[in-house]
C-alpha cells in the first residue's frame, strides 16, 4: 500500500512573494536566484560543499554513472521508472536486469551474483513503493566483484 497524505502548502501569501521573486527577475528556471538560494540553505544545513539540484532524478543518475567513468553493463531491476534503465542507456552503457523479490518488488540480491560477467561494472538498484532494497547484501557483491555501487 502507498500511503498518500494532503500536501502542505505554505500560506499563499508567502507564495505570491516567492513567486513574485521569480516574475520580477524574469527567470524561472535553470540555475535562477531562488535555485541558487535554495542550493545554498541546503548546502549548510547537510553541512556539504559539492551540491547542486537538479530538473529530475534521470539527470543524477547519468551524472553519477559519467562521473564514476562507468563503461559496460550496469545490472539493474526491470520494475522501476524508466530513467532507470534509460539513463544507462543514454550514457552508453547495456543494462542487465534481474528479477525482483516478490516481498519488497526490489532487485532480488539472491540474483545478482548469476548475471555479473567480465563486463559487468556496477549494480543500479533503486527503491519501490517506500520499500527499501536490501542494500547491504547489494553492497556485500559489489564489493566482492569490485563493482561500483
Amino acid at each position: 500500500m502507498i500511503n498518500v497524505t494532503q500536501t502542505f502548502l505554505p500560506p499563499i501569501e508567502e507564495y505570491k512573494k516567492i513567486l513574485q521573486r521569480a516574475w520580477d527577475k524574469k527567470w524561472l528556471t535553470n540555475r535562477g536566484e531562488l535555485l541558487l538560494e535554495l542550493e545554498d540553505k541546503l548546502s549548510d544545513y547537510l553541512n556539504i560543499s559539492n551540491f547542486f539540484i537538479t530538473t529530475n532524478g534521470t539527470l543524477p543518475l547519468q551524472i553519477a554513472i559519467k562521473a564514476l567513468g562507468i563503461k559496460g553493463e550496469i545490472i539493474t531491476t526491470p520494475f522501476s521508472y524508466v530513467a532507470t534503465t534509460s539513463s544507462i542507456v543514454w550514457e552508453n552503457c547495456t543494462p542487465v536486469f534481474v528479477d525482483i523479490d516478490k516481498e519488497s518488488l526490489n532487485i532480488n540480491p539472491d540474483l545478482i551474483e548469476e548475471q555479473i560477467t567480465e563486463k559487468t561494472k556496477a549494480i543500479l538498484a533503486t527503491h519501490v513503493f517506500g520499500n527499501p532494497c536490501d542494500v547491504i547484501s547489494i553492497e556485500l557483491i559489489a564489493k566482492k566483484y569490485n563493482l561500483n555501487i
